[in-house]
């Protein structure tokens, strides 16, 4: 009994300290998930994705900024298994920047054709990402650090991501693309709920508290 009541306020206490850089997730996934219809449109109104493209580098930079935040907000909890997953899809993250601007702001790959150094960014930054966000996805089901209904299907999306990331496989990988930010944005609102709740708990705690500061003393 000691060590569930234990366990049980480790978590309270992880939720209420949970930075609100973590919310960041939710619009970083959504906009992740949104990437097969950007490209579309992008394709439809340009004849090019490469519209898109430039505009791309939002979601990850708002993942970056989450994913730091749940780094923080599991510090201590996440164990060696969470960290190391955490810290590859952050470097990911970091790589699939710095490949879109390499391509599509810096023009690297048509000036080095054979190597074509931005897109192989790319593509390695998605597959260290995918693979570190499978990791910690897995570690956070075991520690607590995010329930297991937000844990597990982070977990799948990012193996579906993983084979996305692979190989251009056409709508099947467009839905696993999808699927991989939507799993994010999950995550996102979980966190949101959890600072709603613990916002309204602290509320309900003050009026409680201003109602007995209210009430004469007796006699």
């Amino acid at each position: 009994m000691a060590g569930t009541a234990h366990a049980e306020a480790g978590k309270r206490d992880r939720s209420g300290r949970a930075p609100g850089l973590a919310l960041a997730c939710l619009p970083g996934g959504l906009l992740w998930a949104l990437s097969p219809l950007g490209v579309s449109l992008s394709e439809r109104a340009f004849s090019s994705p490469d519209v898109f493209w430039q505009l791309f580098p939002s979601a990850p930079l708002l993942l970056l900024v989450g994913l730091t935040g749940l780094y923080l907000r599991g510090a201590g909890h996440h164990g060696l298994l969470g960290k190391a997953g955490l810290l590859a899809a952050l470097a990911g993250l970091v790589m699939v920047v710095a490949g879109i601007v390499g391509q599509f702001f810096l023009d690297l790959d048509s000036e080095y054709i054979m190597m074509a150094p931005a897109n192989s960014t790319f593509r390695v930054g998605l597959m260290v990402l995918g693979a570190g966000s499978a990791v910690f996805a897995a570690a956070a089901a075991r520690s607590g650090v995010l329930p297991l209904w937000g844990a597990l299907p982070l977990l799948l999306a990012s193996l579906g991501g993983l084979v996305a990331f692979y190989r251009e496989l056409g709508a099947p990988g467009a839905a696993l693309w999808t699927l991989f930010g939507a799993a994010w944005a999950w995550v996102g609102l979980i966190l949101l709920v959890e600072v709603v709740r613990g916002l309204l708990s602290w509320w309900r705690g003050r009026r409680a508290g201003g109602r007995k500061q209210e009430r004469p003393s007796g006699g």
